[in-house]
């Protein structure tokens, strides 16, 4: 089975512009776009296992990348699922984009899903796929945001709705407790990691983590900290610059940002009980979890009966009825 993209097939492609480059003459800085690339990337490889169905690979040129995300050869039509995958990509790249913005470093791109051709061994690749994420990147983004194509969002939703409705539906208890639409938010699910702009068009919300305070020691203690500190930034560089597309771009970032702090704001005062709930990390609850890895969830469990399932949603469950 190989962990590595072996010619022509159908790939998730994430394509990634580093924002200023055009005014980027210092090699140390573009070396360091390139490295933060690299590093996060094989700091998640890490974290690959030999069960894992997908494999990922990153080309970088100048200030731009190209990420690929697919299935590994050998793998069953049935354990393949192509929400989980768009999903799982999405969820392991947001590291990548909150050490650019711990850096300062804007960025926009596009993510498709299609037929292309990749060949590691010639560092080659090409094809529709490739093509859509960067005219999405070029034509679509504009702002410092990443656009996502219709059909991958609707899958991941899809998907998240489901693993959603598997976590109600194995605990009767959660139904009576919550009522009919009154499950709580589930970030654990990957929950909040699309969502749509104004322009309707789908995005990647790369503040996913900061926004429910998933914490990552590496990037940020407080997710409200590292919020408010770019909110800081953006009005800093708004202050300070005369030319108006530049400014656009902080406008853009700085409305993104408060929105998210002002969520995040929102939720720390619901009740305790139910923020541990829709906070706790249930990203592998669902029928295929011994296939797929994201890198900052938790570790699942089985049960005796070898079901998936989490000794810890029953405790949940029970303080929630007190």
């Amino acid at each position: 089975m190989s962990n590595e993209p072996n010619g022509f097939a159908k790939y998730l492609v994430i394509f990634v512009d580093i924002l200023g480059s055009q005014n980027r003459v210092d090699f140390q800085e573009t070396y360091k776009i390139n490295k933060i690339f690299h590093e996060e990337l094989e700091r998640n490889k890490q974290n690959d296992m030999m069960h894992t169905v997908y494999f990922r690979k990153i080309y970088t040129f100048s200030d731009c990348a190209y990420i690929f995300y697919g299935f590994k050869d050998g793998i069953s039509d049935e354990r393949k699922d192509e929400g989980e995958l768009f999903k799982v990509a999405l969820c392991n790249c947001e590291p990548i984009f909150l050490r650019f913005i711990k850096e300062r470093i804007l960025f926009r791109g596009g993510i498709s899903y299609g037929d292309a051709y990749v060949d590691p061994s010639k560092s080659m690749f090409f094809g529709d796929a490739v093509n859509k994420a960067y005219k999405m990147e070029s034509e679509i983004a504009i702002h410092p945001r990443i656009v996502i194509d219709d059909y991958i969002a609707e899958a991941v939703l899809e998907n998240i709705s489901s693993v959603k409705y598997k976590i109600v539906a194995k605990n009767p208890e959660y139904i009576s407790i919550l009522g009919a639409g009154l499950v709580p938010k589930m970030p654990g699910t990957g929950e909040g990691i699309i969502e749509q702009d104004i322009d309707e068009k789908y995005i990647y919300n790369y503040l996913h983590f900061p926004e429910n305070n998933i914490i990552l020691q590496d990037y940020y203690l407080s997710g409200e900290s590292f919020i408010k500190e770019l909110i800081d930034f953006c009005f800093e560089q708004i202050d300070r610059n005369m030319n108006y597309k530049i400014i656009d771009k902080y406008f853009y970032l700085q409305r993104f940002a408060q929105n998210k702090l002002e969520n995040l704001l929102m939720s720390s005062d619901c009740d305790l009980q139910w923020k541990w709930l829709s906070n706790y990390p249930l990203w592998t609850h669902h029928h295929i979890f011994m296939d797929w890895n994201i890198d900052n969830g938790s570790t699942s469990f089985r049960n005796q009966s070898g079901e998936d399932y989490d000794p810890k949603i029953a405790d949940i469950i029970n303080i929630l009825k007190k």
